[in-house]
């Protein structure tokens, strides 16, 4: 857990043994259990990492951080080893706190997801899609709030800085705990909402990891967010000139220009040139990376109902709520509670 945690803040060993006032070599010894931390060291070691104590000696939680299966969602651009271990710390305590969280908490959602391992499947992540809108019972057409229904059936969202635009979000799913998906702050709408889907498509289909899992992720999304059968009348006879219909597809939708474009291609709509073509005309516009259209931001509620529930029923009060979640209460308020920056409707949440 002092592994861990150091990480999660970007520290090297050095750090850590700087700010606690030991070795380097000692910080070595503690995190390859050849020393323990006792009395005035592990407070030490709390007070420099702005931790409780209680959570580099809480063996559940490295119990659950073994038994974790993640999945990322990470741009083409390369992360370093560094901000990788980083953004892996940092989903291992989230997870650590979510679970404590939902510690004898009935969310009161039916997940109805159910693993759906690709491989019996025959790779198709469209099907799979498919079947989990009907299992659903998604109306044909556009999802109109994806966190909505994601709350509705128990998979839970965070929203938090994750410190590189290289990672998206990431996402884990150990057995008999909820699913759960973190994604970075500060993603337009129809971009959370893709890689909201790419999480959940990881989470169903992949019980063991394989090298097309993300092209098969982004299929599963895709036929999520577009089904075939309701979206190619729309993209039918699309040409390079028509960037007004995609704007206006892309608000009917909810999903960005550049992924109703790649659709298209998907579904054989438009050629292999027309696909370069329209990337080029993305590229001279500046909509690689921004798109016009602001679509509007959804909110997950289920962790509000959470704190809800706690507050409610258990009297809690915001710094025994930090207690539970294995934080300080100066770090729960800073990365827990309501992110304003986000705007004011209820339901951010951030850990």
């Amino acid at each position: 857990m002092v592994t861990v945690v150091r990480e999660a803040k970007g520290w090297s060993q050095t750090d850590l043994a700087n700010a606690a006032g030991v070795t380097q070599g000692f910080v070595s010894k503690v995190e390859n259990g050849l020393t323990e931390l006792t009395a005035e060291r592990l407070m030490a070691f709390a007070a420099a990492l702005d931790c409780p104590a209680a959570l580099l000696t809480n063996h559940d939680a490295q119990h659950g951080i073994e038994v974790s299966c993640m999945f990322h969602r990470r741009r083409h651009s390369k992360i370093t080893v560094a901000t990788a271990k980083k953004i892996e710390a940092v989903s291992h305590l989230t997870r650590i706190t979510v679970d404590a969280l939902l510690d004898g908490v009935d969310v009161g959602a039916d997940t109805g997801l159910g693993r759906m391992d690709i491989d019996e499947f025959g790779g198709d992540a469209a099907h799979i899609a498919q079947l989990l809108r009907a299992r659903w019972r998604i109306p044909s057409g556009p999802i109109d709030n994806l966190h909505a229904m994601l709350d509705a059936h128990g998979v839970v969202v965070v929203v938090r800085d994750l410190d590189s635009t290289a990672q998206d979000a990431f996402s884990t799913w150990p057995r008999e705990r909820v699913p759960l998906i973190v994604v970075r702050a500060g993603l337009p709408a129809d971009r959370e909402r893709f890689t909201l889907s790419h999480e959940l498509g990881h989470m169903l289909m992949h019980v063991i990891p394989n090298p097309e899992q993300e092209q098969q992720a982004d299929l599963f999304a895709a036929e999520l967010l577009m089904p075939a059968d309701d979206i190619r009348p729309e993209l039918d006879g699309l040409t390079t000139g028509d960037f007004h219909r995609l704007m206006e597809l892309k608000a009917q939708w909810k999903v960005s220009i550049g992924a109703l474009i790649q659709r298209a291609k998907t579904l054989e709509l438009i050629s292999d040139r027309q696909f370069r073509e329209f990337r080029i005309k993305l590229s001279k516009l500046g909509w690689n990376t921004v798109e016009p259209i602001d679509l509007p931001p959804e909110r997950s509620c289920l962790l509000d109902r959470v704190l809800d529930v706690h507050r409610t029923r258990d009297g809690f009060s915001d710094d025994e709520l930090a207690r539970i979640a294995y934080m300080t209460p100066e770090a729960f308020r800073r990365h827990y509670l309501h992110d304003t920056s986000r705007g004011a409707e209820k339901g951010t949440v951030r850990i």
